[in-house]
């Protein structure tokens, strides 16, 4: 996430704040995800969190549009 310039505090956010959420499309390799979308300073960011993971996993994150 650091590459793609994302900050910890904007994947924070996001999960506290998003406004919209759907199952990640299914992968062979990885587990189930749930992806929450929602805004950063006027960006829209994507963030993929394991399925059921208490505290959250996060598998990654992109900005929409990247």
């Amino acid at each position: 996430m650091l590459r793609r310039g994302i900050p910890d505090e904007a994947i924070d956010f996001v999960l506290e704040h998003y406004d919209q959420s759907r199952p990640a499309p299914p992968s062979n390799a990885a587990k189930p995800a749930v992806i929450y979308i929602g805004g950063f300073e006027r960006r829209r960011l994507k963030v993929y969190v394991e399925r059921d993971s208490n505290p959250p996993k996060i598998k990654t994150a992109v900005w929409e549009g990247d």
